[in-house]
């Protein structure tokens, strides 16, 4: 009898663990690991909630990868950031950075790996010629290959209120081409009574300084422009440079300008209506489409009619994505950086993201998708920035510059022209001054790298 239970166990337990085996012979086979690949970006606000949703359309487009998109604070935070990550082995595998930012990372030695590299390392096609010229020319090097990959790109412009021109008498369709017609233009507003002020500028430094100087071929720093590498001085306090701050000195004491600060705030002075005209970086056009109760119009950045050549082309702003070096960086996380690259550089992200934020579309095909669409002809002045930098005459000093610690550099040049415009200091003496102490911050930036 007790053989007979003993032998019914038996046989029972062995049904069970068969059916066991069975049970997981049949369950579906666990899905893979993905590797997850961090980007950190600089962007807030719709922008920034959009490149999140790319990150999440790579995510349902393949299951090798997962792509984390996070906001690790404004560009030179982000920067800080992202170089003490590195030192400690363990950066973002992308980084958004903007155009200052570019020298720091140039010159960190060992920090980013050139994305032309990547994608050959990862065995992708990628053609630098399929970036828009201005784009490839900024974020280059010689023999043709990108150490970033051009993103959110755009260009200083001039932002117009129609109806404001059309109370001071002024023609709507006929912008200010020139500094003695914004001069002019700016001084009629004001005296008639047409806003409180003529207009004003964001972003100081990078309009009236990086962006002034390209529009004119003008060198700011030698080495060409610190692109050649360390070693670079500032050559920035010469008449042509006076001229532009002793003229903002002017107009301000009759309110044709009105200086707004050296960020982004002198948008609402635009917006609400207060000033007629605006220089700004052309990714400022959705917020003054969104909240401007006016007919807004866009035109070039103005020139001064007597500096030979002029009008250039403006250059490059906004950001690129780099890619970080890890001593544990392997070679599939560095292809799926490519793929998510890739990704991004598609017509249909490119197209997207240049419809939506007012950036520019950095790629050709991405450009001419949109002018076939139509999109150019249904929203006219869109076309005016990149034409700004791939129509207008290209120079020697159009393809921007490579400054270590040009982040610090625009905050000095902030404060000597804020000297100037508070009546503490010439024009001359607010550019000797800026020379002087950012050559220091050039030649301390130099010491830190090597």
């Amino acid at each position: 009898m007790a053989f007979k239970k003993n032998l019914l166990a038996l046989t029972l337990a062995f049904a069970a663990a068969s059916s066991a085996v069975v049970a997981q012979a049949q369950a579906p086979a666990a899905a893979p690991a993905r590797t997850e690949i961090q980007m950190w970006m600089g962007l807030t606000g719709p922008n920034g909630e959009l490149l999140s949703r790319f990150g999440e359309d790579f995510n349902r487009s393949q299951t090798e990868y997962r792509v984390v998109v996070s906001f690790r604070g404004q560009y030179p935070e982000q920067r800080a950031a992202a170089m003490a990550a590195f030192r400690a082995g363990n950066p973002p595998h992308i980084m958004q950075m903007f155009d200052a930012g570019s020298g720091d990372m140039v010159q960190s030695r060992g920090a980013i790996i050139p994305v032309s590299e990547v994608f050959q390392r990862a065995g992708i096609a990628f053609n630098p010629a399929d970036f828009i010229p201005p784009a490839r020319g900024y974020y280059g090097l010689p023999n043709g290959n990108l150490l970033s990959m051009p993103f959110n790109v755009s260009t200083a412009v001039l932002f117009y209120n129609q109806d404001a021109f059309r109370r001071a008498g002024l023609d709507p369709n006929r912008p200010p081409r020139t500094w003695p017609e914004m001069i002019a233009a700016a001084n009629q507003i004001r005296s008639s009574g047409a806003a409180e002020c003529g207009f004003t500028t964001t972003w100081l430094a990078w309009i009236m300084l990086e962006q002034f100087n390209a529009r004119h071929n003008q060198q700011i720093g030698t080495l060409d422009n610190g692109r050649a590498g360390a070693g670079a001085s500032l050559t920035v306090n010469n008449p042509l440079n006076q001229r532009m701050i002793q003229t903002l000195v002017d107009l301000q004491a009759t309110r044709a300008f009105s200086y707004g600060g050296r960020s982004n705030d002198a948008a609402a002075k635009f917006i609400s209506g207060q000033c007629a005209m605006l220089l700004q970086s052309s990714g400022g056009l959705a917020a003054i489409q969104r909240d401007g109760r006016f007919q807004l119009a866009t035109a070039q950045l103005p020139h001064w009619p007597d500096v030979q050549g002029a009008p250039f082309a403006t250059t490059i702003g906004g950001a690129s994505l780099w890619v970080f070096n890890a001593p544990n960086r392997s070679a599939n996380e560095l292809r799926g950086v490519a793929m998510f690259l890739d990704f991004l550089r598609s017509d249909r992200v490119m197209t997207e993201w240049a419809r939506t934020t007012g950036f520019l579309p950095a790629t050709n095909s991405s450009f001419r998708a949109m002018q076939q669409a139509g999109f150019f002809t249904q929203n006219p002045g869109r076309d005016v920035p990149i034409l700004s930098l791939i129509e207008a005459r290209q120079g020697q000093f159009t393809q921007g510059y490579r400054f270590g610690r040009w982040t610090e550099i625009r905050d000095i040049y902030h404060e000597e022209v804020e000297r100037a415009l508070q009546g503490r200091q010439t024009a001359a003496q607010a550019l000797m001054n800026f020379e002087r102490r950012g050559n220091a911050q050039l030649r301390a930036f130099e010491r830190s790298v090597n």
